[in-house]
């Protein structure tokens, strides 16, 4: 098997279209306020903007901009840690609970009509696969 040239395949066709709508969908899901609201909300609606900065791999800097509009918003808030003053914690609020409520629904929609086209037998193995490759990323 010559895994060299099916990677580069597989870099030509995404670098083919690199703005396809959906993954735009999906990359706005996965960084800045979305992905801290996510993080929030399978973390115990709570962390540290030191881990938020970390999971995002970007700096605290740039954490404590996306966090400022997310408060303006009221999408989250910020409380001083009881156990150390010198920290804050961050808490998903109830409207950016709803939020992310709507912005899965739309992204789940969006995605249906992916499948559908796909059709049933490819559908399933294109989830089988990334399944698979989240896999095979995640042990490194």
């Amino acid at each position: 098997m010559d895994y060299d040239s099916l990677a580069d395949e597989l870099i030509n066709i995404r670098g083919s279209r690199p703005q396809i709508r959906f993954d735009r969908k999906l990359s706005k899901a996965m960084k800045g306020e979305i992905f801290v609201l996510n993080y929030l909300k399978h973390h115990g609606n709570k962390a540290h903007p030191r881990e938020l900065s970390d999971e995002m791999v970007v700096s605290t800097a740039r954490t404590a901009v996306i966090l400022n509009h997310l408060e303006k918003d009221g999408l989250i808030s910020r409380v001083p840690d009881l156990n150390d003053n010198r920290q804050i914690i961050v808490f998903l609020s109830q409207k950016g609970v709803e939020l992310l409520e709507r912005h899965h629904r739309e992204i789940v929609k969006y995605m249906v009509k992916i499948l559908e086209r796909l059709g049933e037998k490819d559908a399933m193995e294109y989830v089988r696969l990334q399944k698979k490759l989240m896999s095979a990323i995640s042990e490194g």
